[in-house]
């Protein structure tokens, strides 16, 4: 492939200015971003095809309009940031020379002209064709340099050897123009801002070997130091690490990780992910988890593994306040560093979207251990498109996935299966000791607050986690508790971060107070929670009665109970169901509960049978439903898309059918519609006035950071009651952009009151 710079003819352009007046010449930018698309692109196999738009991706910068438009700026004439467009003629240029050979045009040009905004849909729902339009308009003022020297074949090669890898060619098509977008958009912005910080390229190799070992001496320490844990939970855990160690030489491909609750899952799945990169030089390990607790709870024990810093093992959410704002930012766009932790709403919104801000990443989750934690909380209907997505990451993109649980979901058992590999166990015959048992004590017509109030009050000896379906159930019932005097805690989504931590913290400390015997005027109590506490939290009660719900959840559920065998006799987990409890809205939770009382009513405790059925009875939500289709058949044959298309006698001529933009647009793992409202919870107020006061817009946004601890999100009937009783601004804009919750309507122990009466004020 001859590929010329054509530095000669474009010494007189440029792609950009300093502020200290440093021009940078359009052509040496081209050359860089070509050559960092292609560097990214080598471990796929789509270098040349990244190559190409990197070279092309700013052919309409070559134009003497966009020159005065940027001298404008530079002198600081008048001029609107964005309003002399560049990105269509190198789109263009490909299409018109590539149209014999239309998948690549396509592919490419989508790629060039959306690289400063979304990627566009090749065939819209509607049957509108968004990128062949747009690149079939005329265009005046043509550029005046000399494009690169193509060679079609080499790249029709790339596209066919990418499909030939693929085992799902359709949704590896939509996929493919994902990975040459995240390449092309993190090459430029990341030539931009090496330039203008006047820096040079310098990727980290991360040393695997040095983290091993001191993985290795910190679980040899862990050892020693294991009081208060059953022999036999010592040895289990024992057992699954050295076996996660063990199976890291394995070849790459799609592992499970299938451990009891309390087995050392993070630490086994990171021994595992060490080894596994060391053996294949890969570029880095993403830990990918559902819940903000489990995650920062993961990066610590992550960091003290292996000791770490925080640039090292980097957080990616929104409880981040860093150092360096840019820095941190920089990395959490292109997710470069060695160990990543992020959230599955972060990731699946990430690999899903059409945005280059969203996309950038995705090339560097190629070659990576991807590790999922707690998988069974993957939504019903995500199922297929990240089955399909994880089989295009292992085959393609040549990274690992473990998915880690101990209620290992079917995935390989749905209609569009993931591809696991060959034994896919990487720890096997690990059972945990009998530490407690499921108790079926279900009611004909249920218990009503009070009847399960009494219940509770009779199973109670030293501590009790009850977990409940919906929030006005756990406000429920820790009421009737209190009413009868019992000690009691509560948890719920109502609450804003930094109250249920603070609760969460007086929970280990009460149970630990119980475990060292230390207290002599010790008082049993009572946590009432939503199952928001079932999942990951190390934390563990003498007993636990779970409201009934799928079996996944009962059974993590009764992780949360003698989690390390530390109350000595095999412990209750009581099963029971609320009386009258609505669940409609809550449509996975009711169906799960219902096969899981058919299981009760059969006699079969058991998860494979359970998630048989459950499967089966969710298998028509699998492909993502929307109005009119599905996400998976638009990013894929997109049916609807094309028989629009042929009724309307389209002029323009298309192969690639995927609707990438539209499926981003209908994509959402949080259904959408709720509002961020800050609470008066101690902390809050001084950061408010802070923020209001605050002139500086970089301060401005770290505040806004600080506050998200005092946030709860409500839904728009919430608001609106609030509104009514004034206790929420009536324009849902609030005060420079915050929705503040008046006092008197947040509760030092049930958080956020739409009554407003705060009659079981805690203080």
């Amino acid at each position: 492939m001859s590929m010329s710079d054509s530095s000669s003819s474009c010494q007189s352009y440029f792609a950009r200015f300093t502020e200290d007046g440093r021009e940078q010449a359009l052509h040496a930018h081209a050359q860089n971003v070509a050559n960092l698309a292609a560097n990214f692109a080598e471990n796929i196999g789509i270098c040349n095809l990244a190559k190409t738009i990197g070279l092309l991706h700013d052919h309409g910068k070559a134009r003497l309009t966009f020159k005065e438009y940027l001298e404008a700026q530079m002198h600081g004439r008048e001029s609107v940031r964005g309003s002399v467009k560049h990105s269509i003629y190198g789109a263009k240029h490909l299409n018109n020379i590539f149209s014999h050979y239309l998948p690549v045009a396509e592919m490419l040009s989508n790629c060039i002209v959306s690289h400063h905004g979304s990627l566009r849909d090749y065939i819209a729902p509607n049957g509108d064709t968004p990128l062949a339009s747009e690149l079939s308009k005329h265009l005046e003022d043509m550029p005046d340099i000399e494009c690169p020297n193509l060679d079609a074949d080499i790249l029709l090669a790339e596209v066919k050897s990418i499909l030939a890898l693929a085992p799902d060619k359709a949704f590896a098509l939509s996929m493919m123009t994902k990975l040459l977008f995240s390449c092309l958009v993190d090459a430029d912005r990341l030539d931009a801002y090496l330039f203008e910080a006047d820096k040079t390229y310098e990727p980290v190799i991360p040393d695997w070997d040095s983290m091993l070992a001191q993985l290795e001496r910190h679980l040899l320490n862990v050892a020693k130091e294991q009081t208060g844990t059953s022999t036999e939970m010592v040895a289990l855990r024992e057992t699954v690490s050295a076996q996660c160690g063990e199976s890291g030489m394995r070849e790459r491909g799609i592992y499970q990780l299938s451990v009891p609750t309390g087995g050392g899952k993070t630490l086994s799945s990171l021994r595992f992910a060490l080894t596994h990169a060391k053996k294949h030089g890969m570029s880095r390990i993403i830990y990918v988890i559902p819940y903000l607790s489990i995650l920062e709870q993961a990066a610590k024990a992550i960091r003290d593994a292996i000791g770490a810093d925080d640039k090292t093992v980097l957080e990616h959410h929104s409880n981040i306040l860093p150092d360096e704002p840019a820095m941190y930012r920089l990395h959490i766009d292109r997710w470069d560093s060695d160990i990543m932790l992020t959230t599955q709403v972060q990731f699946l919104e990430s690999v899903f979207s059409a945005k280059g801000s969203d996309l950038r990443k995705l090339h560097n989750i190629a070659n990576s251990v991807i590790i999922f934690d707690e998988i069974q909380n993957l939504p019903v209907k995500c199922v297929h498109l990240f089955n399909s997505a994880m089989n295009f990451l292992n085959t393609v993109c040549k990274s690992t996935i473990l998915l880690c649980t101990a209620t290992q979901p079917l995935l390989d058992k749905v209609a569009r299966k993931m591809i696991l590999s060959e034994k896919p166990s990487i720890a096997d015959n690990c059972v945990a000791p009998q530490r407690t048992k499921i108790v079926n004590a279900l009611r004909p017509g249920g218990y009503a607050y009070q009847d399960l109030a009494e219940f509770a009050q009779e199973k109670l000896d030293n501590s009790m986690l009850i977990i409940v379906n919906t929030k006005a159930a756990a406000k429920g019932l820790a009421i009737e508790l209190m009413n009868a005097g019992i000690s009691t805690m509560h948890l719920s989504t109502n609450m804003c971060p930094a109250h249920r931590e603070e609760v969460i913290k007086n929970l280990r400390n009460r149970l630990k107070a119980l475990a060292d015997r230390k207290s002599n005027d010790y008082e049993p109590f009572v946590c009432v929670s939503t199952q928001l506490i079932e999942a990951g939290v190390d934390i563990s009660f003498e007993c636990v009665i779970r409201d009934l719900a799928g079996l996944d959840s009962i059974i993590q559920a009764q992780g949360r109970c003698n989690r390390h065998g530390e109350f000595g006799d095999v412990k209750n987990v009581y099963v029971v169901n609320i009386k009258g409890e609505n669940l409609s809205k809550l449509p996975d939770i009711q169906i799960g509960a219902e096969i899981t009382r058919r299981l009760f009513n059969d006699g079969t405790i058991d998860i494979n049978s359970y998630y048989e059925h459950y499967f089966f009875a969710r298998s028509d939500k699998m492909d993502y439903p929307i109005d009119g289709g599905s996400i998976y058949d638009l990013l894929t044959g997109n049916k609807q898309g094309c028989n629009a298309y042929k009724s309307r006698n389209h002029s323009q001529k298309v192969e690639l059918r995927q609707a990438i933009r539209s499926a981003a647009e209908a994509f959402y793992v949080i259904a959408p519609g709720q509002t961020q409202v800050v609470v008066a919870y101690p902390g809050s107020e001084s950061i408010v006035a802070d923020y209001l006061a605050q002139q500086d817009i970089v301060l401005k946004r770290k505040k806004l950071h600080e506050l998200a601890k005092f946030t709860v999100s409500l839904y728009s009937f919430q608001i609106e009651e609030l509104q009514k009783k004034g206790a929420l601004p009536q324009d849902n804009k609030g005060e420079q952009g915050l929705m503040i919750l008046a006092k008197g309507f947040y509760d030092s122990c049930f958080g956020v009151d739409i009554d407003g009466s705060h009659q079981f004020l805690i203080v």
